[in-house]
């Protein structure tokens, strides 16, 4: 008789750990998109103007699929994505997207189901790196469907903090992404060569 587990990240992490000294390897999902990984890695931009175009849902699918085939910490998959229903709210909560983020198609909130950590040590951190794979990997997919994207911050002032914790519940906020079509793609500014020493 086998038990199931009341704690689906401890299942997670455990299944990791018996795969790393199995050296088993997952096969990854192929995909129709052929960009080559060098040009989306130098393309990409965060993109704060939008215009009315909607995604289309099979663009929506891609997206999702690449937030589900993100990489976690130990696999946990902490991360849960809320997709919000009112912009407006947000335009005015997200101190990163205040007077910009209403525009967009979609907006997602990125929150942390923080029973997935153990370690004290983890519990500062290791949400917000979760996070921001998946904010990364959000960037690629777009790029390759040419919708724009921006990563949000997770600042959320003092005083709008009990009415943001009505949208997020329990969770913890780790930032959030805006997507939607664009007339002009935004500049890429060129990176400094200075960040090797």
């Amino acid at each position: 008789m086998t038990t199931q587990s009341i704690d689906p990240f401890q299942d997670r992490y455990t299944a990791h750990q018996e795969r790393k000294l199995k050296g088993i390897t997952l096969a990854y999902k192929e995909n129709n998109h052929q960009t080559p990984f060098k040009e989306l890695m130098m393309t990409r931009v965060s993109q704060r103007f939008y215009n009315d175009k909607k995604i289309t849902e099979e663009d929506y699918s891609f997206i999702k699929e690449a937030i589900i085939n993100t990489p976690s910490s130990c696999n946990r998959q902490p991360i849960q994505i809320m997709e919000v229903e009112d912009n407006e709210a947000m335009d005015r909560l997200l101190v990163g997207g205040k007077n910009w983020v209403s525009k967009a198609d979609k907006i997602l909130l990125l929150v942390a189901d923080m029973k997935a950590y153990k370690s004290p040590a983890e519990v500062s951190y290791m949400s917000y790196l979760d996070a921001g794979f998946i904010g990364m990997s959000v960037y690629y997919a777009c790029e390759v469907l040419n919708i724009g994207v921006c990563f949000i911050n997770p600042n959320i002032r003092d005083e709008n903090q009990e009415e943001f914790k009505e949208f997020i519940g329990d969770y913890r906020f780790c930032g959030a992404l805006a997507l939607g079509h664009y007339d002009k793609k935004a500049i890429s500014i060129k990176k400094s060569n200075n960040i090797f020493i």
